[in-house]
Formats: C-alpha cells, sequence, structure tokens
C-alpha cells in the first residue's frame, strides 16, 4: 500500500525551520575567527525583520509541487548525518538552505543561487564559504560559516556588545568589501546574522546589521510586531534584492584591520 504523503509548495517551503544539526560526540572546539577587526560605522539594519515579512506577503507565489512530505519519517528532509568540524556544518548549510533556496528560486523565476567560491572566477585572497550569484556569474552575497557548538562562535550574545560584534562579523564584512557585495551574512547554522554597506551623500559607507535569525524558528503570519520570520525567507528576501543591486565599490582604507 502506498504512503501517503503532503506536498510540499514553495512557499511553505520557505516559510519552514531548518532541520537541527546532528552532532558527533566528538568535534572540533576550537574558535575559527580571524583576528580581524571592523572600524566603520556599524549599526543595526532599521526594519530587517519589516522587510522580510513584506516581501513574502507581496510576492505571489507559484502554486507548484517541491517535494512530498511522508507521514513516518523521510530520509531525505532531516539530518542524519553527524558533524564535527566547519566542513560538516558547511555539507549540512548547503543542503538545507542552498539546495532548498535554489529550488524556490528557480520555481520563482529569481535568477539567482547558491554556490561555492570556486565557482566564481575570481583573483582576490579572500575565499568566502557560501556565495550568492545570479545567472551571469556575477557574485551578489557573500557569507562565511562558523560550527555552533563553540562558544566564540555565539551570535545572539554578540549583539550586546559592539567590540566582540565588531571581532565576529569581520571576516564577512572583508568579504564585502573586497569582492564588492552589497550583501553578506554570518552563519552558525543554528544562528544567521545578516549585513548589507551602504554609502550616504557625503561618500561615507556603513555597515548594517540584522537581528540574529534562528534556523529553528518557523514562520509565524500572526505575528507582526516584530514579525516572526524563517531564516529561509530572510535568505529569499536578500537574494531577490541583490538582484537589483549593482557593485559596491567601497574603497573605505583600514575598514577591516588586523589585531
Amino acid at each position: 500500500m502506498p504512503r501517503s504523503a503532503l506536498h510540499v509548495s514553495p512557499k511553505k517551503l520557505v516559510e519552514s525551520p531548518a532541520p537541527a544539526l546532528v552532532c558527533g560526540p566528538y568535534h572540533t572546539q576550537s574558535s575559527a575567527l580571524h583576528d580581524l577587526e571592523f572600524t566603520g560605522d556599524l549599526q543595526p539594519w532599521p526594519g530587517f525583520l519589516d522587510a522580510v515579512h513584506t516581501t513574502h506577503q507581496n510576492h505571489t507565489w507559484r502554486n507548484e509541487v517541491l517535494g512530498l512530505t511522508l507521514h513516518t519519517r523521510d530520509p531525505y528532509t532531516y539530518g542524519n548525518v553527524e558533524v564535527g568540524d566547519e566542513h560538516g556544518v558547511q555539507g549540512r548549510f548547503h543542503k538545507y538552505f542552498g539546495d532548498v533556496l535554489n529550488t524556490i528560486f528557480t520555481s520563482q523565476s529569481k535568477r539567482i543561487r547558491f554556490a561555492n567560491f570556486k565557482c566564481e572566477q575570481s583573483t582576490s585572497t579572500g575565499k568566502p564559504d557560501v556565495i550568492l550569484k545570479d545567472d551571469s556569474h556575477v557574485l551578489k552575497v557573500v557569507g562565511e560559516l562558523k560550527v555552533p557548538w563553540v562558544r566564540e562562535h555565539f551570535l545572539a550574545d554578540k549583539l550586546d556588545d559592539v567590540d566582540e560584534l565588531r571581532s565576529i562579523l569581520a571576516q564577512p564584512i572583508n568579504y564585502m568589501q573586497m569582492l564588492d557585495c552589497v550583501y553578506g551574512f554570518l552563519s552558525n547554522y543554528e544562528e544567521t546574522i545578516f549585513m548589507r554597506q551602504l554609502v550616504d551623500s557625503q561618500g561615507n559607507w556603513r555597515v548594517e546589521y540584522s537581528p540574529v535569525v534562528q534556523r529553528s524558528t518557523a514562520y509565524d503570519r500572526s505575528a507582526t510586531n516584530p514579525p516572526v520570520v524563517s531564516a529561509r525567507q530572510c535568505f529569499f528576501y536578500i537574494g531577490c534584492d541583490a538582484l537589483n543591486q549593482g557593485r559596491a565599490h567601497n574603497t573605505t582604507p583600514r575598514w577591516v584591520v588586523q589585531i
């Protein structure tokens, strides 16, 4: 007798949380933060969650089936592989965010996709862990990944300490400047901070950072103040908006420095 299954639409998929990581009993324990500090203007990103929510609500979602959810445990939906280092976390991130979002982008005719940095022709010395590029192979978003179980990689508690925030965000901000990307992010899979760099009328650049978004959060359409959105919705918003952005061309000297 065939098993019954529920159809999964793009809208339902983007609203859903990502599966939890399965951490092995033995794993790397050292910090992977670089000895860098961001010296520029750093500010909270005003209205980030509202912008994600509005984009989601205003988008005309195509009602097609992107997957099936079995009533029994689905071996392709949940995390089964134990991870113990950053390489393992990268694999899970690409599966549950990159693969999923690429399928959603394609279904909505958004000409952007997740990829490895080696897929780009670049002579840059900086090599971000994750990128988003458009169909013309123009780099649009850069991302850095860390393991979630090392305390130095926790993100939520850094929002209350500007010095720690300048340190932990320095590496992805450095990639954003070097590679002329308006958008970037830092993620330990469990938590993600999104960033954008902006220039004012005087030619001064700044970086704005989002609230920490948890991978376990599902979209709550009844919550509006503030909105409760999934990490996948945030990536969809960033990817769609990045398509409309050109190169940053930020030449601010010593924006990120070695410490």
